[in-house]
């Protein structure tokens, strides 16, 4: 069991700086270029370890693409360290080029109140949902990530029986990764398979930001444990898509939500 810091292969030099090659089969999307969740997670991970700091939040604006054997490098600075938050940025670029911002507090504070309203879908356990077939171009980080389907249809695939109500609920796992806070970004951008469920068709999306809100943390009992991710997409027109979701552990704890905002066409047997 490695962290996502390293499953990445993110590494720091001397000076502070991080930066990881695109296109390892931990890192690149289907067709090889950097998956936007790989992005987030990689920001995620430079934050925390740089503030020595857990993160609250993050949030990834996707700047521009870039393909198979470019370096990304991080470059990590906190705008404000208090004593209880800090507020950090991770900028990505590749010769230059800005890739993926990211923007998130870190910290902990006393807590005072404590409540939770959403609640946890009544879905049999992953052993009991089925598992997708899918099959990439190229190897890729999705060749190590298990989705099963607990109810409605998986987007880019078609697999599965479209919901209806535009939920979609996933059990996702990376095999022989830790479930630490980089992995849960990670997994939140499976989230945007919810918009082909939506409209009962084949999709393809391209992410513009992704989101993540942290909320209980995870328990060592949990950390090579299966996450449910309950995907609700709100709205689809002018050519994008808006959701959101909330990702529970198998014992019902919310470890996380998410947002997104994507572009999204049909997606035809060329693409």
């Amino acid at each position: 069991m490695v962290c996502t810091r390293d499953f990445l292969g993110l590494r720091r030099d001397e000076r502070g700086a991080w930066a990881m090659t695109v296109g390892s089969q931990n890192i690149g999307g289907r067709r090889g270029s950097l998956f936007g969740g790989s992005g987030l997670a990689a920001g995620v991970a430079a934050l925390e370890e740089s503030a020595e700091r857990p993160v609250v939040w993050a949030t990834g604006q996707y700047v521009a693409t870039v393909q198979q054997g470019a370096v990304l490098d991080i470059e990590v600075d906190f705008p404000a360290m208090g004593h209880s938050m800090a507020q950090g940025r991770a900028v990505g670029t590749a010769q230059g080029t800005e890739i993926i911002s990211i923007v998130g507090a870190l910290g902990t504070r006393r807590e005072e109140v404590r409540g939770m309203w959403a609640t946890a879908p009544d879905v049999p356990g992953p052993g009991a949902c089925e598992l997708l077939e899918r099959h990439f171009e190229v190897p890729c980080v999705h060749d190590h990530v298990d989705v099963r389907l607990a109810s409605g249809m998986f987007g880019f695939n078609g697999q599965g029986t479209p919901s209806g109500d535009g939920h979609l609920r996933l059990w996702v796992r990376i095999r022989d990764v830790a479930l630490d806070a980089p992995a849960l970004a990670l997994i939140a951008d499976y989230m945007s398979a919810g918009v082909g469920n939506a409209f009962g068709t084949r999709v393809h999306c391209t992410s513009l930001d992704n989101t993540i809100r942290y909320a209980n943390p995870v328990s060592a009992t949990e950390a090579d444990q299966w996450v449910l991710c309950d995907a609700e997409v709100a709205f689809a027109g002018n050519g994008l898509a808006y959701g959101s979701g909330h990702i529970w552990s198998e014992s019902g704890r919310l470890l996380a939500t998410a947002s997104q905002s994507m572009t999204v066409g049909l997606m035809t047997e060329e693409t």
